[in-house]
């Protein structure tokens, strides 16, 4: 379904007084009686002045593309613009079906973990991991507001409990970001809000974990409710020392709530990739050019194989394929300086992520889930 602005009253003149009050004109070709495209000089003010036009535009409805030109800046002008709407009721009901998976996932893995369960412990485990996926998607909602930038309600995607309880979830932007600044900001404020919750969540990992003699250890793994795991990750070895409880020749059991941040973890650390759709491929896009971003795209799934996510290296490659990048409308203004230092910092967080929680982590491993 699809519903138009309600102000349709932009003419010729109103776009021309937007445009030529704030640039420089050269040239100017009516395209069609809906398009007008003018071509205008660089200066160091368009890209703030592209800001203030998109705002006026969409006030009447309208839109407009910045791109480069031999001539100068090639400025696409639109009268009027038609926005997608939803009704579905689609979000609710995957909201509610993950919630669903998660729930169930938690109940079985606290049965395995202490034999019984108490609503509050089960609640905590929903919260937790539900708090890593919806706050990365808050992340993007909140930045998408920030720039004005229309996006979709989150679609949430259900798992299999006991085994990947949620795939995770996506936004669809409605809309363009205005220019490199705002992509970069929609793509990096997922990744960083599920972040932060997934410390969080390990923490609770670790002071609900508990300590068990080498006797209860001994039976448990006989009956097959326990499984013995040769190696921990740093991060949640360093985390356990602090906060888990443990008496002296006794053995930690890890609570669920350790899945749960590990599985955040590596949601994050895989959307920080800086490969096609990923969050991190739009941080990246905003950085580098098209072929400097295809370059990366196909870097970072050999990555992705060679570290074992195999699956998540052929979506890339075959959805990179087959769906284009996400492009500003402004797309020859240039990234802020801040942010460009940024993007370093976020290849770095990317690899700390992988060396300090992902690798030697016992949950990845489908023989330990």
């Amino acid at each position: 379904m699809e519903k138009a602005p309600e102000d349709m009253s932009l003419t010729f003149e109103d776009v021309d007084s937007l445009v030529r009050s704030r640039f420089t004109v050269s040239s100017v070709m009516l395209r069609d009686s809906d398009m007008v495209e003018y071509t205008i000089e660089k200066a160091p003010a368009v890209k703030k002045n592209f800001e203030t036009l998109i705002l006026s535009l969409k006030q009447k409805g309208g839109a407009a593309i910045l791109r480069p030109s031999e001539y100068g800046l090639n400025l696409i002008v639109r009268k009027h613009m038609v926005y997608p709407a939803s009704t579905s009721r689609i979000p609710i009901l995957l909201l509610f079906a993950t919630l669903g998976t998660i729930t169930v996932d938690g109940v079985l893995r606290f049965l395995a973990f202490e034999g019984s369960i108490t609503p509050f412990i089960v609640l905590l485990y929903t919260v937790g991991l539900f708090g890593i996926i919806g706050t990365h998607e808050l992340g993007h909602k909140v930045a998408s507001a920030m720039h004005r930038t229309r996006s979709s309600m989150p679609y949430f995607i259900p798992g299999i409990p006991t085994i990947w309880p949620t795939f995770g979830a996506l936004i669809k932007a409605t809309e363009p970001p205005v220019n490199k600044d705002s992509l970069f900001d929609l793509g990096i404020s997922g990744p960083l809000a599920g972040l932060a919750v997934a410390i969080l969540v390990a923490i609770g990992g670790a002071l609900t974990t508990v300590s068990l003699t080498a006797e209860e250890i001994a039976k448990k793994t006989a009956a097959g409710a326990l499984k013995e795991i040769p190696h921990i990750d740093i991060f949640s070895n360093f985390i356990l020392g602090i906060f888990a409880k443990q008496t002296d020749g006794s053995i930690l059991v890890l609570s669920p709530l350790t899945f749960a941040a590990s599985l955040g973890f590596l949601v994050t650390f895989l959307n920080l990739m800086p490969a096609w759709q990923l969050d991190g491929g739009h941080v990246a896009r905003a950085v580098l050019n098209e072929r400097e971003h295809r370059y990366f795209t196909y870097a970072s799934a050999v990555v992705m194989f060679v570290l074992g996510f195999w699956l998540m290296a052929l979506l890339v490659i075959f959805m990179s394929a087959r769906s284009p990048e996400m492009k500003p409308l402004d797309d020859v203004s240039e990234l802020s300086k801040s942010r460009r230092v940024f993007f370093v910092i976020v290849l770095i967080l990317t690899a700390a992520l992988y060396y300090f929680t992902i690798l030697d982590n016992p949950y990845f491993t489908m023989s330990q889930l």
